[in-house]
């Protein structure tokens, strides 16, 4: 007789549930042989938080408790990335399981509304919604400039201020209360760490950093000035904000004792706001801490394992025992979640670029040690979130700083002896194996996706 798979038992159920009029896919299953799954889930994203600016991720400055407590519970990531260092991009590709160049949003969707997601195309929300979960998103909505997220399958947009910043956990706790007995899939986007309508960090009332501590983290590669000193400070206190956040909606779980039966997930969009961080594809701009928290059905454990988010909805569809659609372009992870003994390791990540507000034509290829960069302008990267701060022109004077210059046609990296990507080994002739395979992989990875750029890589 043969087995079932796990999204086979799953998927069949749903079926006769629906043929039979019982309920749908987020209500308890009756039979004692179905396989456990999340009854809620809770996405929250990070925006603009590096990958290494929690606690337990390597930061030492300040303390993140709440994002700490999902690391420990959690299967926790320490080589997960982006697949595009900006953020509408970025989120897009969370909810589609695609990339950019799949999904269409290829920048700022306020700066380019004719990139926004069109609202027939196809998302994780939808077979969530169709399954019976109650689905709603608070914070950040970046996906389209032109639509809600109620066109996209969402149930509620819960109200934040115009800035769109979650200042308070009231109505996600509100919501988690509302439907403590049937199933649901909040999305709580922060933006906190994200600086302010007028490019700034502002200090956090009842979360204040030191500058005195406040040393920019190693990994963004930015020496220890007194003006950028000035910054890190508020990005932590904001930082801080934002775990508190957290930490409310991880209290209340534990309150009302939706803890066990809730599958939560973070996630950032990018790197953080500084400059040759975000909107870069080096590691410090597309490196994501990525943590999935389910004390029902998943063991707690850190994986070096590398995971690009373009499979976050793939593995989270594939937990929740939904089908996976045949658009999404990234994997599932349950396998390893699972210890499948046939687990095939991910040879490699992907990264892209086309805009943020203005064009950075960018393809990258990350392995466990190397990565290549294929730049398809020369136009400077620019100081990004930072133009126009007090520190920005001297940055630029500096030798390992070159934003305001004209980028190489490619860039080739080892990683283990250069995590902060400053050497290039472009024309290393000791590297020339490692650049063609890297190219290959490139080059595979864009026919298989029909990137449009792949003539060019």
């Amino acid at each position: 007789m043969p087995k079932w798979t796990r999204r086979e038992f799953t998927r069949d159920t749903a079926l006769l549930l629906a043929a039979t009029g019982c309920g749908g896919g987020a209500e308890p299953q009756d039979s004692a042989s179905a396989p456990p799954r999340p009854k809620h889930v809770i996405l929250i994203t990070a925006d603009d938080l590096g990958w290494r600016d929690v606690h337990s991720y390597g930061l030492t400055q300040i303390a993140t408790p709440a994002m700490d407590r999902l690391v420990a519970e959690g299967i926790a990531f320490d080589r997960a990335f982006d697949v595009v260092s900006s953020c509408s991009s970025s989120r897009a590709s969370f909810i589609t399981g695609q990339y950019p160049h799949t999904h269409g949003v290829e920048g700022l969707v306020h700066r380019h509304p004719e990139m926004s997601l069109p609202t027939d195309h196809p998302t994780m929300i939808q077979p969530m919604v169709e399954a019976g979960f109650n689905t709603a998103i608070q914070g950040k909505w970046h996906v389209t400039d032109i639509a809600t997220p109620e066109q996209f399958g969402y149930h509620r947009y819960l109200p934040t201020d115009i800035d769109q910043v979650m200042r308070h956990t009231d109505d996600a706790i509100r919501f988690i209360d509302e439907h403590a007995e049937d199933g649901f899939y909040l999305e709580l986007n922060t933006m906190q760490t994200h600086r302010n309508l007028l490019g700034q960090f502002i200090m956090a009332d009842g979360y204040e950093v030191e500058e005195d501590v406040a040393i920019p983290p190693e990994y963004w590669g930015l020496p220890d000035w007194p003006e950028i000193r000035f910054e890190v400070a508020r990005y932590l206190s904001q930082v801080r904000y934002m775990d508190a956040l957290i930490g409310e909606v991880l209290d209340h779980l534990d309150e009302v004792g939706l803890t066990d039966d809730t599958l939560i997930v973070l996630v950032s969009d990018n790197g953080p706001p500084f400059p040759g961080c975000k909107m870069s594809l080096y590691d410090r701009g597309t490196g994501t801490p990525v943590v999935f928290r389910w004390p029902a059905g998943l063991a707690p454990s850190r994986t070096n394992e590398l995971f690009s988010t373009v499979d976050l909805a793939p593995t989270l569809l594939d937990l929740l025992g939904l089908d996976i659609p045949n658009s999404m372009e990234g994997r599932s992870f349950l396998g390893l979640f699972e210890g499948d003994a046939n687990w095939v390791s991910r040879e490699a990540v992907y990264s892209e670029m086309e805009f943020h507000a203005g064009a950075i034509p960018t393809r990258a290829v990350r392995t466990e040690q190397y990565k290549y960069i294929r730049n398809l302008s020369s136009d400077p990267m620019g100081m990004g979130d930072a133009n126009g701060q007090p520190y920005a022109d001297a940055l630029a004077e500096l030798p390992e700083h070159p934003w305001l210059l004209e980028r190489p046609a490619a860039e080739l990296y080892d990683l283990a002896v250069d995590p902060l990507e400053r050497t290039n080994l472009i024309d290393d002739p000791g590297y020339a194996d490692v650049l063609e395979t890297l190219r290959t992989l490139m080059i595979e990875n864009a026919e298989a996706t029909r990137d449009p750029r792949a003539p060019e890589l």
